[in-house]
């Protein structure tokens, strides 16, 4: 066993492994992994070092090891040495400690050596240190085969992987600087493309088990306020694609050249949310460990244990890798089907859609084979939503770049495609799905095959999160559901799902059961047809002793066999009411024990006293007295009593098993199926408080075997998984009482309320389009309306939206979805009203075990006002256009004992037009929030309940600037961007210049003649008289001296050594007089950015900075401030991470993120693309005349920023205030010492 073989060699090492430096060696936290000490001999400090077996199940022949240390500020030498620790694959324990020490050891002394040997000979283990044999090596592989791979073939090709040389060992120094720039490469082409990349683990210089992210804010994605919250998004937070490369980064031209197009463990992808840019190494490593799968998610030990992914977090809780909702199927599509997507594409010319029409169509096929290609394969891609999706998203870098496409971009790109347009495909095949209607939540597409695995493999929502969070929404689709299978309207069933029930035609006739049938139903209230079973189904109805103390059945000699874990329906003959639901807990034959008996009540007066009087006591067997029904199993009614069944011991009864498979029942018997599997649920707010008493692992439904069968639980499962509308409570009942709500509509006392959204993700985009084409500037731009239907076909519509294709009610007013602004015309068609033609009320179709007990349902909706264009404006409002009807929120009518708030108008309102307000059931217009309508179209302030000040920023999301504008790019990832030569070479090469000076334009920076200007920046040419700066400095220390000169000569070489447009700043020798104070222009913004624009507008040519260092520099960072010219301020719609009084907010810039290692040249880099960020807006100028910054409003923009977030102001930073205060003769705020 490979867990037990890793067990042995982790006691072993414990035991027999020596070495000076390795101590505490023990097994870590995580499965798998081995956590020990290594002492860095200079200071004597111990640093905590983790190997992880990325696969247990490989241990101890073909795993590999992820190295990496958890310790802070560790010496840097020691750092890459550990991402260079070489191969580690199949080393035992003892093995890989060796390897390590023996590399932190060579580091350690100041050995310029790698220990990885670069041309190719891995470093050899001491054997005498090691107690341990070889590895094991699989001689019996297969030689191979030349076939050309294609979709069909198996994803194991272990041959392949074994005929090609290892990346670490084939790679030659030339190779591997090639390598270098081909990655550096990729990642500019995703840094260019508009989002943000990091690595960890090394990956340059031939790093072998290392990640790449990509991520981009959900801001930007253009996904709209209803489809974040159904899908349980925040607009803070980053999407993150996290990329592992196990055997070295392998760009797409070697994928392409090897023909490696298969799933491949060299490549592997991980998608999630994070509120960081990237993510820790230890999260990556965890992400991509053993993965299980918990609430239709795949999640891994560590982070994901106990996460949700239906839960929204709280920002700043955690710096991990967070499920994605769509988190697994999204996982699956890109390891199992890009790289082949890819291939396609480049052989065939395909675009997306071509290529993952051609997969689905050709899968087992060789793509060389086909002769010739449909034409179909080529046809642009036709989706009507892609337009209103921003660019970002629907770029194509494959079918764009000529030469050396980047793969992470691509990876980055379709997984965007399939995030953004996830409710057009299915989320089992991933074909597009063909509904005649849009969705706002994705699904599957109607093939059984996809529905069963979507259930079975926990690919749908965790429907045990939605029974604690939104119980009542879960009531609300339970009833609908229930209401209109009662009324025989069910237009899908759930069918695919291999449900086992029992057969209808067996079950006493519906007159005699306790399930009243529609009255508009085809099926009468007798007995049906037979049901034409299939071999091994039976039918038949059979015949017990029942022992009711004990729950046991004593079957006739050779009567049936039954097995453990099956339901079956009891029925006592001569009573209707002593019928019970049960699983069958053990088979000793005869005698079949069940277990506690699951009742259903009399729909028609579900509620009676009388019906509460139990039957019998159920009994454990042998022991008298003692109950075994659990509290927690309390059936959904006490079986009343009988005088017949009392007056024999074993009486004997009828029981009909659950073997009838679903799929195969008639039309009508499926419905009827359909509501005694929902009388046999428990109630959700017992569900939900069943749930509240688990923890952890066990807190499913599933669990609660006694009470729920497996075929309640998959109707229940495929209830709540195909309802694809956002429903949120608005009313929150606690203790039979509603809360006030400021979302909540005010005129519809004694209804509850619940947010109500439909449609694709891009609907709400599309209406507020037609509200701008339609109504221009117009004072009431919309029109608020009611809209009725009979309870029964809701169940429909909040799964098929609102549309006319079907004609209940008649259209002598044309064709179109009808409306009304008086409450009572829209309850007329309701139901709710009338009665039904045998005396049957909507109401007395509820599902029993509801708590809500609905009775009616209408929908406030949101229409573009423009009434003359409407199919028709009077009595009623018929409107055939559905992008100019949004949902906004659902009313129910219940019928329980709820006491409801006093219904208090809002704070905020929405002002609506006064010829078409619609009247509640108070008969006094209603007034709606302002939360009614998108935040777009809000004011452009509103003031939250804490006072803080929220600005619009967009069309789509509103965002809080204390959150967005302080996660800086890591030093390391913007070394990789910039870094041109090897990293084992001297960084520059440059040869100093002299001391003397000459013009600027003569040093390199003027072009050659024959060249034309790439930048309008003329280095020299600033007049530095006009410019207000800090008073020179009177300080100097000989560290920081020593430093400063040190960090000059450095930063004047490399602007010497690159051309001024590459560059992107100017620092003039000629005005620096003082090494503590350095004037620097930013230039050469590209020429798409607003910034850009605005500087061409106004005719500068640069943005000008004053950088200040302290006495106490390096170990305290510059002071950084604009001087010319002024920005646009973030409250008033800039960006740029700029203050309102010019200070750069950015956390590199503090003693938080400041590093003592940290050079000004990635300082400057980091300042220019913090001014070149658009996220989560682009900076601006200030409209107006050209003005600068003063002093004072700097430094106390910068304290303010700093006391904001929460990091600390450089000690030395207080000698500023004094210069700033004497400047001004106004004192200035210090911050806390």
């Amino acid at each position: 066993m490979p867990r037990k073989a890793f067990v042995h060699d982790l006691q072993q090492a414990l035991h027999s492994f020596s070495h000076d430096r390795i101590a505490h060696v023990e097994s870590g936290v995580e499965d798998g992994s081995v956590t020990f000490t290594y002492t860095y001999q200079p200071a004597g400090i111990p640093i905590v070092i983790q190997a992880l077996v990325t696969d247990i199940g490989e241990y101890p022949s073909s795993h590999m090891y992820m190295i990496y240390t958890t310790s802070e500020n560790i010496p840097a030498r020691l750092s890459t040495a550990l991402e260079d620790v070489g191969t580690l694959d199949g080393c035992n324990i003892s093995q890989m400690l060796c390897k390590v020490a023996k590399t932190l050891d060579q580091a350690d002394t100041g050995s310029q050596t790698n220990p990885v040997d670069l041309d190719g000979d891995a470093m050899d283990t001491d054997d005498h240190l090691v107690d341990g044999s070889d590895p094991e090596v699989d001689d019996d592989s297969d030689p191979g085969s030349d076939e050309i791979w294609s979709p069909g073939s198996p994803s194991n090709n272990d041959h392949i992987r074994k005929e090609l040389p290892k990346f670490s060992e084939s790679r030659t120094r030339t190779a591997i600087l090639s390598s270098n720039r081909r990655i550096r490469s990729d990642l500019r082409a995703v840094k260019q493309a508009g989002f943000r990349v990091g690595h960890l683990g090394g990956l340059i210089d031939n790093a072998q088990d290392c990640f790449v992210t990509i991520s981009i804010r959900v801001s930007k994605l253009g996904i709209s306020e209803e489809a974040m919250q159904a899908w349980h998004l925040d607009p803070r937070q980053y999407f993150l694609l996290l990329i592992r490369y196990t055997a070295g980064y392998r760009s797409l031209d070697d994928l392409i050249s090897s023909g490696n197009f298969h799933r491949s463990k060299d490549i592997t992808f991980r998608t999630g949310l994070s509120q960081h840019y990237k993510i820790p190494i230890d999260e990556a490593v965890q992400a991509f460990s053993q993965l299980k799968r918990k609430f239709g998610i795949s999640v891994g030990n560590g982070p994901y244990e106990n996460t949700d992914p239906n839960e929204t977090p709280k920002l700043g809780t955690s710096k991990g890798l967070r499920p994605l909702f769509i988190g697994a199927p999204l996982q699956d599509l890109m390891n199992e089907r890009l790289l082949a997507l890819i291939n396609y594409r480049s052989a065939m010319g395909f675009g997306w859609a071509g290529a993952e029409s051609y997969y689905i169509d050709h899968q087992g096929t060789n793509l060389l084979s086909e002769n010739a290609v449909d034409n179909k394969y080529y046809a642009p891609e036709c989706s009507s939503r892609t337009a209103a999706l921003p660019k970002l998203v629907t770029d194509d870098h494959l079918a764009e770049a000529i030469t050396k496409a980047s793969l992470p971009l691509i990876a980055m790109q379709f997984a965007l495609r399939h995030l953004v347009r996830c409710t057009e495909f299915c989320l089992v095949c991933h074909e597009k799905v063909e509904a005649n209607f849009e969705a706002l939540k994705p699904y599957v597409c109607s093939k059984p095959l996809c529905l069963y695995q979507y259930m079975a493999f926990g690919f749908g929502p965790s429907i045990e999160h939605d029974i604690i969070a939104q119980p009542h929404v879960v009531d609300l689709l339970i009833s609908f559901c229930y209401s209109s299978a009662a009324f025989n309207t069910l237009k899908s069933l759930p069918t695919g799902l291999a449900l086992a029930v029992p057969v209808p035609s067996s079950m006493p006739a519906r007159s005699q059961y306790p399930y009243r049938a529609s009255p508009f139903s085809n099926v009468p209230n007798q007995p049906v047809e037979q049901v034409n079973n299939k071999p091994g189904n039976p039918s038949k109805v059979y015949k017990a002793k029942f022992d009711k103390d004990n729950m046991e059945l004593i079957l006739s000699p050779g009567e049936l066999v039954l097995f453990p874990n099956q339901w079956i329906f009891v029925i006592v003959p001569d009573s209707i009411q002593q019928r019970f639901h049960c699983r069958v807990i053990e088979v000793l034959q005869p005698t079949i024990r069940l277990g506690p008996p699951v009742c259903v009540s009399d729909v028609s007066n579900p509620h009676d006293p009388k019906a509460q009087t139990p039957a019998f006591n159920v009994r454990g067997p042998g022991t008298a007295g003692s109950s075994l029904l659990d509290p927690a199993h309390k059936p959904a009614a006490p079986i009343p009593s009988s005088e017949a069944t009392k007056a024999e011991k074993y009486p004997e009864v009828e029981f009909i098993v659950y073997d009838q498979n679903f799929d195969d029942l008639p039309y009508a018997d499926k419905q009827f199926i359909t509501c005694v599997l929902l009388d046999t649920l428990p109630g959700v707010l017992e569900m939900k408080k069943y749930l509240q008493s688990k923890s952890g692992k066990d807190m499913s439904l599933k669990e609660w075997q006694d009470r729920i069968s497996p075929a309640a639980a998959g109707v229940l499962r495929w209830i709540i998984a195909s309802n694809r509308s956002c429903i949120i409570e608005v009313d929150h009942l606690v203790d039979g009482s509603t809360h006030a709500s400021e979302e909540r509509v005010s005129g519809m006392p004694q209804w509850m309320q619940f947010r109500f959204a439909q449609g694709a993700p891009d609907k709400e985009q599309r209406f507020i389009q037609s509200i701008r084409d339609v109504t221009g500037l117009q004072q009431y731009p919309s029109l608020y309306a009611w809209h009725g239907s009979p309870l029964q076909n809701w169940h429909s519509i909040v799964r098929e939206g609102l549309h006319f294709q079907d004609t209940a009610h008649g259209r002598a007013f044309g064709h179109g979805v009808y409306h009304a602004t008086d409450v009572s015309t829209s309850l007329g068609y309701s139901g709710g009203y009338n009665f039904y033609g045998n005396g049957t009320s909507a109401s007395s179709t509820a599902w029993p075990q509801s708590h809500l007990q609905i009775s009616q349902a209408i929908a406030l909706n949101e229409i573009v006002n423009a009434p003359q264009q409407f199919v028709s404006h009077s009595p009623h409002l018929v409107v055939a256009q559905l992008d100019w009807i949004q949902t906004r929120y659902l009313f129910v009518k219940i019928n329980n004992s709820t006491t409801f708030d006093k219904d208090v108008p809002p704070k905020e309102v929405y002002a609506q037009d006064p010829k078409y307000t619609p009247t509640g059931s108070d008969r006094q217009r209603i007034v709606i929030p302002i939360t009614a309508v998108s935040k777009s179209r809000r004011p452009l302030t509103t003031e939250s309940k804490n006072g803080v000040k929220k600005m619009k920023t967009g069309n789509i999301v509103e965002v809080d600037d204390t959150v967005l504008v302080s996660d800086d790019t890591d030093d390391e990832d913007l070394q990789i961007l910039i870094d041109e030569e090897d990293s084992h070479e001297k960084k520059l090469s440059v040869p100093a210049k002299s001391s003397q000076h000459t013009d600027p334009a003569k040093d390199g920076m003027k072009p050659k003649p024959h060249e034309v200007p790439k930048t309008d920046f003329v280095p020299g040419s600033l007049d530095s008289t006009s410019l207000p700066l800090l008073e020179p400095p009177s300080f100097a220390t000989p560290m920081a001296t020593k430093a400063l000169q040190r960090e000059l000569n450095s930063t004047l070489k490399i602007q010497d050594s690159l051309p001024a447009h590459e560059l992107g700043w100017y620092i003039n020798r000629e005005l620096l007089s003082n090494m503590y104070q350095w004037i620097i222009e930013l230039h050469s913004f590209e020429s798409h950015l607003p910034l850009a624009k605005d500087l061409k507008a106004k005719d500068l040519k640069s943005v000008i900075l004053e950088v200040r260092f302290g006495k106490d520099y390096p170990m305290s960072p510059p002071f950084v401030r604009i001087i010319r010219p002024r920005f646009l301020s973030f409250m008033a719609g800039g960006g740029g991470h700029v203050t309102a009084g010019g200070a750069l907010c950015m956390e590199l810039l503090t003693n938080s993120g400041w590093s003592a290692v940290s050079n000004m040249e990635s300082v400057l880099l980091q300042v220019r693309l913090a001014l070149s960020s658009t996220d989560p807006k682009p900076a601006r100028l200030e409209p107006g005349k050209v003005r600068d910054y003063d002093v004072g409003e700097a430094i106390e923009a910068y304290i303010r920023a700093c006391l904001t977030h929460g990091w600390t102001v450089p000690p030395d930073f207080r000698s500023s205030y004094a210069l700033a205060d004497n400047h001004y003769n106004r004192p200035l705020p210090l911050p806390p010492t």
